[in-house]
């Protein structure tokens, strides 16, 4: 329930509880990044909790690739980690957006080549570009992409059998 309320903090960041929560806990930063620190409520901790299961699911779908960072966020389906498994090296690239040919709106299928290895590749390639949509949240554990109640139990009951 507490990773439901995450959800909605995420999804709905102009909600009057979400403004008192983030000027509160975490001013500078998205829910993601909010962090435990001395002197927060026992709701807050709780709810922070609750993220951490939330995170465990959360991909980011690709539209224009400006809001995720390709070596630190989860956008890569079919990964275990749902991040690149090749090492960043020296690359200075850094988000999902400089993979994304700006003329053609679709991948830089040389340029992913030449920074991925070849699984990270054949996935990367298999993603659908949405050049004039923003980047989304989607929670893994269900097929439309949308966190619920239920679909947490499932996942949290599958990761305590392995």
């Amino acid at each position: 329930m507490l990773a439901k309320q995450c959800g909605r903090l995420l999804h709905y960041p102009d909600s009057l509880c979400s403004w008192v929560l983030k000027a509160k806990y975490f001013p500078s930063s998205t829910i993601l990044q909010a962090k435990p620190r001395s002197g927060i409520s026992y709701t807050w901790r709780s709810i922070l909790n609750g993220l951490e299961v939330l995170k465990t699911e959360l991909i980011w779908r690709v539209g224009n690739g400006e809001s995720i960072k390709i070596w630190d966020d989860p956008w890569i389906p079919g990964c275990s980690t749902r991040r690149p498994s090749t090492s960043r090296g020296q690359n200075l690239l850094s988000r999902v957006a400089d993979l994304i040919d700006p003329y053609t709106g679709s991948w830089d299928e040389q340029l992913v080549q030449q920074t991925f290895d070849e699984e990270n590749v054949k996935a990367i390639l298999a993603i659908p570009v949405h050049k004039e949509l923003d980047d989304v949240l989607a929670w893994c554990g269900d097929s439309r992409g949308l966190f619920s109640v239920k679909s947490a139990y499932k996942v949290q009951k599958l990761a305590t059998r392995q």
